[in-house]
């Protein structure tokens, strides 16, 4: 028996930002749009930035979830949940597919603070991100 979805541990991840706005998946060949074997949902399709903490780099995952998303602003802030990897091969081809329960809209970083005085810690790593590039010096 192999292990086909890996949950992924979203504690390691910081910065997630919408990249792309969501997108419905539809097969190559025949533009049948796609849908949730659970649910029979649509499929979409939405790029997250993600950040692994304590390395430099971040990625773009480009996740696929059941049913439209609401509310995704390319830039802003997004709460994933439920993310799983799941790899694949395919005629000489591999790769991972990476899919999530929901995507929204992630808290306002401002409205948070203003209310508790301390802000969530996804959000509060994507707006100390944006802040460091602005206080750099940067375009």
């Amino acid at each position: 028996m192999t292990l086909r979805n890996i949950p992924i541990d979203l504690s390691k991840l910081s910065g997630l930002l919408c990249t792309s706005a969501p997108e419905v998946r539809s097969d190559l060949v025949t533009g049948e749009v796609r849908t949730d074997r659970t649910t029979g949902l649509p499929l979409y399709l939405v790029g997250v930035l993600v950040k692994v903490q304590g390395e430099r780099r971040a990625y773009v995952l480009d996740v696929q979830i059941p049913g439209e998303p609401a509310g995704l602003i390319e830039g802003e802030p997004v709460t994933v949940e439920g993310l799983e990897a799941a790899p694949w091969e395919r005629d000489g081809r591999s790769g991972v597919t990476y899919r999530a329960t929901s995507i929204r809209p992630g808290p306002n970083v401002a409205a948070a603070a203003a209310s508790d005085g301390s802000a969530p810690p996804v959000a509060a790593s994507a707006a100390s991100g944006r802040s460091a590039g602005k206080a750099g010096g940067g375009s």
